[in-house]
């Protein structure tokens, strides 16, 4: 996937959590324009990795370089605030990059809201929505701001196999449209093989990069029978290199 992202370097990243080291002289390259997913087990780093991407987290050691502020994150849970509407919480984040332009604002969110299926929506509360829709609510918002670099956090981890289908559909409509880096977190392999460029599965602690995968067919090109094969060939090579 070609875009106007930005490459992401981690560079013999060190970081620990007092006495738990999860990483340790960590380095790894996402790639401009790339989906990268990362995978593995719960607890062995991945959100960290993302964390400080975003600037959330320092290393301890090493360094971790993003030139574009332009940056969108979905995390696990929707974060949205209970008093604003669908439209003002996609909102949000525009009020820094254009605050005196209101009207404008409000037509990308309502076009957002669009995109991911809230037209007849806009003025609901979170407590009126459900899981899945205030779920797009977070998704819409990270995309209102035309990310350079997209970050997800195991976006659709509490979601049904249906809703998580769905999910998947919008992202990969919303990146047609506005093509960036973009790197997730999940432990849905299934997910991964749906929508990566790239996927690298972590394990052990301090963590170490398993095993790189790369996907040979574009994202919109795969259909079950593909994704099933790729995941087991996943699986084979992590069972392989284990002996």
């Amino acid at each position: 996937m070609q875009g106007g992202g930005s490459t992401i370097r981690m560079e013999h990243v060190s970081k620990s959590f007092g006495d738990l080291q999860v990483l340790q002289d960590f380095s790894y390259t996402f790639r401009e324009g790339e989906f990268v997913c990362i995978c593995g087990p719960s607890g062995i780093g991945k959100t960290t990795i993302l964390q400080m991407i975003a600037g959330l987290q320092q290393p301890d050691t090493g360094r971790v370089e993003c030139a574009s502020p332009n940056l969108g994150y979905v995390f696990q849970e929707p974060r949205l605030i209970p008093w604003c509407s669908v439209l003002e919480n996609i909102e949000i984040g525009l009020h820094q990059i254009m605050p005196e332009a209101k009207s404008e604002r409000q037509r990308i969110a309502a076009e957002m809201a669009r995109r991911v299926g809230l037209d007849g929506f806009q003025d609901y509360y979170p407590a009126q929505l459900s899981g899945g829709m205030k779920q797009r609510v977070s998704l819409a918002r990270a995309f209102a701001v035309e990310p350079d670099i997209l970050l997800l956090d195991e976006p659709f981890s509490s979601l049904n196999v249906e809703l998580r289908d769905a999910m998947c559909s919008y992202l990969q409509q919303l990146l047609a449209l506005k093509p960036c880096t973009s790197v997730m977190v999940t432990h849905m392999l299934e997910d991964a093989v749906r929508l990566a460029d790239r996927l690298i599965y972590l394990e052990n602690r301090p963590c170490r990069i398993a095993l790189e995968y790369h996907l040979d067919r574009p994202s919109a090109d795969r259909d079950m029978p593909y994704t099933y094969q790729q995941m087991q060939a996943i699986i084979e090579l992590l069972n392989l290199n284990r002996c």
